[in-house]
C-alpha cells in the first residue's frame, strides 16, 4: 500500500465505522422510545383498570363496614349486659342469638390488573411517584388486614366457637358458661375494634387513589 492510498482507507474506515456507530444508536434509541410507549400504554390502561377495582373495593368497603358496626352494637350489647341481666336472659334466647354477635365482615378487594400489580410487589413498574405511594400505602394496609382478620378468626375459632359449643351441647346455659361467654366476646370485640379500625383507613386509602386518579 503507498503512502498516498494509507490516509483515504483509514478515511474510508471511520466513515463505515461511524456509519455503524450511528445506527447502532438509532437502533437504542428507537428501542428505548418504543420501551417507553409501550410503558406509558401500559400504566394508562393500568390506570383505568384502577378506577374500576377501587371504585368497587369502596363499596365492598361501606358494605362491610356497615355490616360490621350492626355487628359491633349487637356486641356492644351483649356486653352491656349486667351480672343479673345475663343470668336472667333464658338460655333458648342465649343460643339463638350467640351466633348474630359474632357475625362479621373481613373485606375481601376487588381482584384485577391493579390489585395483582399490589400483590405482586412490583409497585415500583409505576412511574407515577404520587401514585405508586397511595398504592404501596394500600399495600401496607391490605397486608395489616390480613394479620387483624387471622387473629380475629384464629380467636373465634379456636376459643370463642368451642366454649359456645360447650354450652348448647345440653342446651342450658351455666352461670359460669354466661360468664365464660361474655369475657371470651369481650376479648373478641378487642380484635373486632381493630379489624374494623383497619378497614376504615382501608377506606380512606381507596377514596384518595380513586381522587387521585381522576384527576
Amino acid at each position: 500500500m503507498s503512502t498516498k492510498q494509507a490516509p483515504h482507507r483509514f478515511l474510508r474506515l471511520g466513515g463505515e465505522f461511524a456509519v455503524i456507530v450511528v445506527g447502532v444508536f438509532l437502533a437504542l434509541a428507537a428501542e428505548s422510545w418504543w420501551s417507553e410507549r409501550e410503558e406509558r400504554a401500559y400504566e394508562r390502561d393500568l390506570r383505568q383498570d384502577m378506577l374500576a377495582e377501587f371504585e368497587a373495593n369502596l363499596d365492598i368497603l361501606e358494605a362491610d363496614l356497615a355490616a360490621n358496626d350492626t355487628s359491633r352494637a349487637r356486641v356492644a350489647a351483649f356486653l352491656d349486659l349486667g351480672a343479673e341481666e345475663l343470668q336472667a336472659t333464658p338460655s333458648e334466647e342465649l343460643t339463638a342469638t350467640i351466633g348474630r354477635w359474632l357475625d362479621w365482615a373481613g373485606f375481601d378487594p376487588q381482584m384485577g390488573s391493579a390489585q395483582a400489580l399490589v400483590e405482586s410487589g412490583n409497585i415500583g413498574a409505576i412511574d407515577d411517584r404520587g401514585l405508586r405511594l397511595l398504592l404501596s400505602r394500600w399495600a401496607g394496609l391490605l397486608e395489616e388486614k390480613r394479620r387483624f382478620n387471622l387473629q380475629a378468626v384464629d380467636f373465634q375459632m379456636h376459643r370463642v366457637g368451642p366454649a359456645i359449643a360447650r354450652a348448647v351441647s345440653d342446651e342450658e346455659w351455666t352461670a359460669a358458661e354466661r360468664r365464660e361467654a361474655q369475657w371470651l366476646v369481650r376479648a373478641f370485640a378487642v380484635l373486632q375494634g381493630s379489624v374494623i379500625e383497619n378497614q376504615r383507613r382501608l377506606q380512606a386509602a381507596a377514596r384518595e387513589i380513586l381522587t387521585y386518579l381522576r384527576e
